[in-house]
């Protein structure tokens, strides 16, 4: 696999060409990295970890619906993370979320049989940190009833958000439900550099590109698992890796204090099952369900640029299942489509585990 090419400056949309070997590639920029698989490989992997100020795409999101006001209605929250804002839309992908409230006629956005829907902005009165270029807020979405107040809260992943200096390390909202829907009067932003999360911000994580929340313990609480699709272990590039927030009676928290302690999985970490190697992007996509019917919630990680033997890009997926603590890898599993009884078979680029549904 070949050098991790950047395009740091660059917008999506964009036509770009690359001399590969005897062949010019021509392709639309996405909001990825681009790696080249080797000299004689014309494939093209996508690396998804960008500051080309794009959105990510439906993969990175889980399920974005729930009752946010308790009345009993589900209530949809839609990304939009090219929106611009400010004063003449003069904060480019700065990103935002609506949100639609449920009725008893269905969803609707004229506050007749449930709340006003709702323009959420990283400007939006009282919340945390503040709307910049490129941050793409709203790229990913994830709801869960963090606090089990009756609640759904809403988790809004801002993959491109610079922490200090530290560009496009990422970040994480997330807003609190109430009896008139969703608000910001005890809201969270998450990150690396957040007291007690485990390990720490770096440039180009991209942490939060993808959400999922889930009872994984089964204390009634859900917890949010966070993707960084580009962290990078021991000098290896991109490999990826997994934040996991419980939630307490306060809401999410990384100390301990409420629930169990936040972790930080990867493919290093002891016992799942494959190695961490460069450019993999284990947390592309995640998803929660409970697999096994045991009533704790289980957690599926996409890796679509893993490599099957030496087949580059075939992708693959880990399932990480709940326990009365929480996540753990006594019985976790690698699936491919090379595993025993998968319809189809791992070919090059075909980047399973690019989209999970649960």
């Amino acid at each position: 696999m070949g050098e991790l090419i950047r395009f740091s400056k660059l917008q999506p949309g964009y036509l770009f060409s690359i001399l590969l070997g005897a062949q010019i590639l021509t392709a639309v920029l996405l909001p990825f990295h681009v790696a080249l698989a080797s000299e004689d490989d014309n494939s093209l992997a996508l690396d998804s970890a960008s500051s080309a100020g794009g959105t990510i795409g439906a993969a990175s999101s889980g399920p974005a619906y729930g009752d946010f006001n308790g009345d009993g209605k589900d209530d949809l929250a839609l990304g939009v993370p090219g929106e611009a804002v400010g004063t003449g839309d003069s904060i480019t992908f700065a990103g935002a979320v609506n949100v639609l409230y449920g009725s008893s006629t269905g969803l609707q956005a004229s506050g007749t049989g449930g709340p006003n829907d709702q323009f959420w902005t990283q400007d939006s009165a009282g919340l945390l940190d503040s709307a910049e270029a490129n941050d793409n807020f709203g790229s990913s979405l994830a709801t869960g009833d963090f606090n089990n107040d009756g609640r759904d809260d809403l988790g809004v992943g801002v993959p491109f958000e610079n922490i200090g200096s530290i560009q496009d390390a990422g970040a994480a909202s997330v807003l609190y439900g109430s009896s008139t829907g969703l608000q910001s009067g005890n809201d969270q932003f998450w990150n690396q550099d957040s007291s007690s999360v485990q390990d720490t911000a770096e440039a180009f994580d991209n942490f939060a590109n993808a959400l999922a929340g889930g009872d994984f313990n089964n204390d009634g609480r859900d917890d949010l698992a966070i993707g960084v699709q580009a962290e990078d272990l021991g000098g290896i590039e991109a490999v990826g890796a997994v934040n996991v927030l419980y939630g307490s009676s306060t809401g999410l928290q990384a100390s301990g204090t409420g629930g169990p302690d936040d972790q930080f999985w990867n493919q290093d970490s002891t016992g799942v099952l494959d190695t961490a190697e460069a450019n993999d992007q284990f947390g592309f996509a995640l998803g929660a369900a409970d697999f096994n019917g045991d009533d704790r919630d289980d957690l599926a990680v996409g890796i679509p640029s893993e490599a099957i033997g030496t087949i580059f890009g075939a992708g693959a997926a880990n399932v990480l299942y709940g326990s009365a603590t929480g996540l753990q890898t006594s019985n976790d599993q690698f699936w491919n489509q090379d595993s025993s009884g998968v319809l189809g078979s791992a070919d090059d680029s075909d980047n399973f585990g690019w989209a999970l549904g649960s």
